[in-house]
């Protein structure tokens, strides 16, 4: 009986791993600075102009999420799903990104620097005029992007080509 209620547990931490109110007070208010979203399903939401600022994001699933403007510094974005977003103007400043999937996002203007970048997916996005400054950029896929403008400053290692 024990071993049942500790499985029970486990899964219904693993099932929701973010916190309800939380996910709830992003739903009314468009804000959630220093939440717990762990593992939310985000899909398909307007989180335009949104404070996401030291959050726990990691798992979260952005996609077709449109984001403009959203701030995600300092945030832990790792293993979380931007495909297809529209995030243009996004700030990511010191955010971790560790295995992030960009993969047909539009990111135009997006604001990297200083981001942990490592092993992301790129492939097909819109970076025209994002800023990447001091970034380690080598184990991320660039490929088919547009880096129309995109700046790149002088500390940033593995600029694609």
């Amino acid at each position: 009986m024990k071993k049942i209620i500790l499985l029970l547990a486990i899964c219904s931490n693993i099932l929701f791993a973010f916190n309800l109110n939380d996910l709830k007070k992003l739903k009314e208010d468009g804000d959630c600075p220093m939440c717990d979203l762990s593992y939310a399903d985000l899909r398909g939401i307007d989180l335009s102009m949104s404070d996401l600022s030291d959050a726990n994001l990691t798992h979260a699933d952005f996609t077709n999420t449109l984001a403009h403007k959203a701030d995600f510094s300092n945030s832990d974005l790792s293993y979380a799903i931007f495909v297809k977003s529209n995030i243009k103007g996004a700030i990511f400043v010191n955010a971790i990104l560790k295995d992030v999937n960009f993969t047909e996002a539009r990111i135009w203007k997006g604001n990297f620097s200083h981001a942990k970048i490592d092993n992301c997916n790129f492939n097909e996005s819109a970076l025209g005029s994002a800023i990447f400054d001091g970034n380690n950029l080598t184990n991320s896929k660039f490929n088919g992007a547009i880096l129309y403008k995109t700046i790149f400053r002088i500390n940033v290692i593995g600029i694609p080509r």
